[in-house]
């Protein structure tokens, strides 16, 4: 029997604590010396447990540990087991000990188990160097809560005396704390991880680090583990330190491996499943059917599939032809169609056709691969996917599988370029050529599409201009239906929005883009680290980042502006682009905050300005006084549109809907209550009850059970928000939509907003939401007499606004942008207040014009005012085009004077038209010059004019 001595001496234990630690053990269990002394030499000394264990492990939990193990060791014994199973935790509420068998996928439970119980922890994890007595090597996790010095540091900080926590400060090697020291200060703005691999001096260890934001993926930790074992390798430590200025670095040290494309091909795993941390494809992964990357590259293949596959056939078609003039039928089997195909690819379809196929995942991945990779040596793969179309026609025998995986090949196919290889990224971006879009759904082939893919969520960008700008919208779910409906739907909503862009830019030089963020089911309450990586991943591919292989060949310019959840997000965004080296990004984004020189289309009522002056000609035409009128609203005084148009109309408001339920008063909602909400920002749940007359009431969307004063019971709060724009009590002279979802009126259910006699309930209805309304529901309700003006009329005015916003940021240098558009202390210099004042007049007269040439167009031919609208959108369009390539553009006195009038006149006096001219991009003057040249002769001609009266214009203009 070995002395303690002994042990003591290749152990970090002292006699006197081994001493202490065999009392223990002798007072607690049925043991003789010698058998408690042979356990304390191979646990203490001879299996090769790491130092930092015994250094901060108390005396009695490393005794409870040890018996433990012998009474495994006794329980293998009898049951003639050849290998001893340890399995032990200590748990407290701010630390735990865990001690189990290196098996992968109990130490890959024991982690999952961690990140849920320690979220944000420390933590240290240690394999034993020896195997010993029958016990296989085992694991130690060791986990605490961090304290760190300054819980609340200053934005910025990266001092890790400050940030760092204080059992590190004081027990970490000053080497190992001027390492982490440069990590962070590297860091400290970055928005994807940073991964360095470094060779360690002693031992011959390769660690990885990783840095990213706290809290920006989950299970990060246990899923870089799965990564390490799928590649057959062993880590001897781990390790997770937490700062409070909510970074944190994930450490990984690895033995034996001298291969470089090794190392790459796990940094690259690693950059990949931080953004794509779990799907249904996992299980393939861990039980080695698939690699990190090919499971990864299927959840954007999944994501492409499940978006884009219609099942369109002949018979439809022939069905639809047939119907074409029978818009009630027609939208009749158009939902039959979209039902039946949805419910046929839904999520968890397209997800099953992958994991019951994955060697045909496997030879997806291997043609994108060859395709994208930046070390290919090839990159023609047409023969391959030809080869590989057949094989899945000839070889799957589910039709539906067939169907998805085909839809897969097309996904490869399309793309143009990719950030798939970037090392360091925060989404999966993808740019399409767009000529896979059939014609039917989507009529109109749009210039671009981008797709972005990240673990909270799935975004689009559409373009249907090269030079084009548009908002970028936040799509949020309430409920697990309604996150179905708008994952079935997102492209669709994304394509019609930037449609309906397009046709709203016709007085502005930029063409129509929409940009929508859908975001995933469970992740609600991230959608501003969503947004921030969605725009990481456009921001890849504009700029080619290195790994980026470019099919497209040509430079990417995307303008992007505020759209709904996504206003206070612009700043961020402009902010980014310039940390990342975009040249335009000033214009990268609108609706800044006036402290950046941004023009924010709610401080000023951009977009209601333009809607507005619809309602006042609307008025005039009928003979009305606004002070005498009734309106109806949907969206509330805590949003743009809503608190603007409560701020600059005079007319007696009925009824508004918002997200917080319904407000109604048909004596007139007090108008004093609803401006102190418009001021705040606040929703209608907010207005003083007191404040409405008797017949008056507010139903929230919590509310069950609720008697109205008329006496109809409503039984659901939300239920009753959601359909009271279709309530017989939501009526009144004017319809102003400020807000709600796309086709909220559609041709299924139109005739709701008759009444009993078959008359409209409205005399006017001007969309401020954009496809409120569909267009087969609007022709009918225009039949029934109600005039309407829809969304790409009548809510232009902010894209103007966007627009002079983003000339003024082409035309100033940095310098003299700074001091006229920027409000630095409250103020607003005069260059920025005229400015402002000439950009709400040209929305004004635009608005104007358009609306003159409808009233014109609807009176002389009985046309619809809204197939006016897209018949006057593509004439301007299409001339603006045609303009664009010509050479009139050389004119320099016709470009000059065409140019100078759209150009507001305090910048022109400001700097100069001649400077104005050397700054902004020729490319962007053009369309400038001919928007204002193709508007102007369609607003004054109309829709008959001819060459003749083109050349007659052009005279005039000169």
């Amino acid at each position: 029997m070995k002395s303690l001595k002994e042990i003591a001496a290749k152990s970090v234990l002292t006699e006197s604590q081994l001493t202490k630690l065999e009392k223990i053990i002798l007072s607690q269990g049925p043991y003789t010396q010698e058998a408690v002394r042979e356990e304390l030499d191979w646990f203490c000394a001879g299996l090769g447990m790491n130092d930092y264990y015994f250094r901060t492990t108390p005396l009695q939990t490393i005794a409870n540990h040890v018996r433990a193990i012998k009474a495994a060791e006794i329980i293998a014994t009898i049951k003639e087991e050849k290998v001893v199973q340890v399995d032990l935790a200590t748990e407290h509420a701010h630390e735990a000990i865990y001690l189990v068998d290196d098996f992968h996928p109990r130490g890959l439970e024991i982690e999952r188990h961690i990140e849920e119980k320690y979220p944000n922890c420390r933590l240290q994890s240690y394999r034993t160097a020896r195997k010993a007595m029958g016990v296989e090597h085992l694991r130690m996790y060791v986990v605490c809560l961090p304290e760190f010095p300054e819980a609340q540091p200053a934005p910025g900080e990266t001092d890790l005396n400050k940030i760092a926590d204080k059992t590190f400060l004081k027990t970490a090697p000053p080497e190992t704390v001027a390492r982490y020291q440069a990590l962070i200060t590297k860091t400290a703005t970055w928005e994807s991880p940073y991964i360095d691999v470094t060779m360690c001096k002693r031992g011959g260890e390769v660690r990885i680090t990783v840095v990213t934001k706290r809290d920006s993926s989950h299970r990060f930790f246990s899923n870089v583990s799965d990564v390490i074992n799928s590649h057959g390798l062993v880590s001897n430590r781990k390790y997770i330190e937490q700062f409070s200025n909510r970074r944190t670095a994930y450490s990984f040290y690895l033995m034996g491996i001298k291969d470089h494309t090794l190392i790459q091909d796990l940094v690259e795993d690693i950059s990949l499943i931080y953004v794509i941390p779990e799907s249904p494809l996992s299980g393939l992964f861990r039980d080695g059917k698939l690699t990190a990357q090919e499971t990864v590259f299927g959840v954007s293949a999944w994501s492409f599939c499940h978006q884009f596959l219609t099942g369109y056939n002949d018979e439809y078609l022939r069905l639809a032809e047939a119907l074409k003039d029978s818009p009630e039928l027609l939208g009749i089997l158009r939902n039959l169609k979209t039902k039946l195909v949805k419910d046929t690819y839904t999520e968890q379809r397209v997800w099953d056709a992958f994991t019951e196929n994955p060697v045909y995942l496997k030879k997806l991945f291997w043609l994108f691969d060859r395709k994208f990779s930046p070390s290919s040596r090839s990159r023609e793969v047409k023969k391959e996917f030809e080869e590989l179309r057949k094989e899945i026609i000839r070889e799957v025998p589910v039709e539906i599988d067939r169907d998805i995986l085909l839809a897969a090949v097309l996904f490869i196919a399309s793309i143009l370029k990719t950030n798939f290889y970037v090392k360091e990224k925060t989404s999966l971006s993808y740019m399409y050529n767009p000529a896979f879009l059939n014609r039917v759904d989507y009529p109109e082939t749009p210039f671009g599409i981008f797709h972005v893919v990240g673990a909270e969520f799935r975004g689009f960008h559409v373009r249907f201009r090269d030079i084009a700008r548009g908002g970028i919208r936040i799509v949020r779910s309430n409920q697990l239906q309604t996150y179905l409906n708008n994952s079935d739907f997102i492209f669709d909503e994304n394509y019609n929005l930037a449609s309906t862009q397009q046709r709203k830019n016709k007085d502005i030089p930029e063409g129509g883009s929409k940009g929508t963020i859908l975001i995933n089911w469970g992740h609600m309450l991230r959608a501003e680290e969503a947004f921030k990586k969605y725009i990481d991943g456009l921001l890849d591919l504009m700029l080619n980042e290195d790994g980026v292989v470019d099919l497209y060949g040509r430079e990417v310019l995307l303008f992007l502006g505020p759209d709904e959840g996504t206003a206070e997000l612009m700043e961020w965004a402009a902010l980014r682009a310039k940390a990342r080296g975009y040249r335009y990004w000033r214009s990268f984004s609108t609706g800044k905050p006036v402290s950046m020189g941004g023009i924010p289309h709610d401080l000023y009522g951009m977009t209601t300005n333009s809607i507005h002056e619809y309602v006042l000609k609307s008025l005039e035409k009928l003979g009305l006084k606004e002070e005498n009128v009734t309106k109806v609203m949907t969206g509330g005084p805590d949003g743009d549109l809503g608190s603007n148009e409560i701020l600059i109309s005079k007319d007696r408001i009925l009824a508004m809907i918002d997200g917080s339920g319904v407000l109604y008063d048909p004596a007139g909602i007090d108008r004093r209550e609803l401006t102190r909400l418009a001021r705040e920002r606040k929703m209608v749940e907010h207005f003083r009850r007191e404040r409405l007359s008797k017949e008056g009431f507010f139903v929230g969307v919590k509310d069950r059970n609720i008697i109205l004063p008329d006496g109809e019971k409503v039984e659901s709060g939300l239920d009753f928000r959601n359909t009271f724009h279709l309530h017989p009590m939501f009526a009144a002279d004017l319809f102003i939509p400020c807000g709600g979802r796309p086709s909220s009126i559609n041709i299924n259910n139109w005739q709701r907003y008759l009444d009993d006699k078959g008359n409209p309930r409205f005399k006017v209805i001007a969309e401020g939401a954009n496809l409120f309304i569909t267009q087969q529901a609007r022709l009918r309700l225009e039949e029934r007499g109600v005039i309407i003006y829809k969304d790409a009329s009548a809510n232009k005015g902010g894209v103007t606004s966007s627009s002079l916003e983003v000339l003024a940021s082409l035309a100033l240098t940095d310098e003299e942008y700074e001091s006229l558009m920027c409000i630095k202390k409250g103020a607003a210099t005069p260059f920025r207040k005229k400015y402002v004042s000439q950009i709400l007049e040209i929305i004004r007269e635009n608005a104007r014009l358009e609306f003159d040439i409808i009233w014109k167009e609807n009176e002389a031919k009985k046309t619809p005012r809204a197939v006016l609208t897209d018949l006057i959108s593509e004439k301007i369009n299409l001339i603006k085009d045609a303009v664009g390539k010509s050479d009139l553009v050389s004119d320099r006195a016709l470009f000059k004077k065409v140019t100078e009038c759209c150009i507001p006149r305090v910048l022109v006096e400001e700097i100069g038209f001649a400077t104005i001219i050397k700054r902004v991009p020729m490319t962007y003057l053009k369309a400038l010059f001919a928007s204002e040249l193709a508007s102007r002769y369609v607003y004054q001609y109309g829709l008959d004019a001819n060459e003749i009266n083109f050349y007659e214009f052009l005279k005039k203009a000169r």
